[in-house]
């Protein structure tokens, strides 16, 4: 297994390899939480709150090229390799590990699935990773 580390100026994040995780907006599954918990409609089962879209790494650096008008790469490092860094820059160990195993779990394909109720529930199309990637920051 290998990470990925994007980097955008000084600023350097682990990822794994090209995994698609289905990106969701905070506000957007907050909105349909309340809409659900509001609603006399019934659900079954484990309830399904994601964007439509399920996008890789690669195309997250794409994004903040195309946004920051800037070249924005990632590099392979070893698992250790990023856990040390993320020690180094003040995390502890257990912190690292705990976030590496995310990366891990997006790897075996775990965080990829996309659902259209999300979209039906808040009636509009959720927020994408290109949007709160053009945002500016809070």
């Amino acid at each position: 297994m290998t990470e990925v580390r994007l980097e955008l100026g000084d600023h350097r994040q682990g990822l794994q390899e090209q995994p698609p995780v289905s990106w969701t907006a905070r506000e957007d599954a907050a909105e349909a939480a309340a809409i659900i918990l509001t609603s006399d409609r019934t659900f079954d089962g484990p309830t399904v709150l994601t964007a439509g879209a399920a996008p890789t790494f690669h195309d997250i650096a794409a994004i903040a090229s195309d946004l920051s008008g800037r070249k924005i790469d990632y590099d392979l490092v070893e698992p250790e390799e990023w856990v040390a860094t993320q020690v180094q820059q003040g995390n502890t160990e257990f912190m690292a590990r705990l976030l590496l195993s995310m990366y891990q779990a997006a790897e075996k394909g775990y965080c990829s699935e996309v659902d259209p109720l999300l979209g039906q529930l808040i009636a509009r199309e959720p927020r994408s990773a290109r949007d709160a990637l053009a945002r500016p920051a809070a």
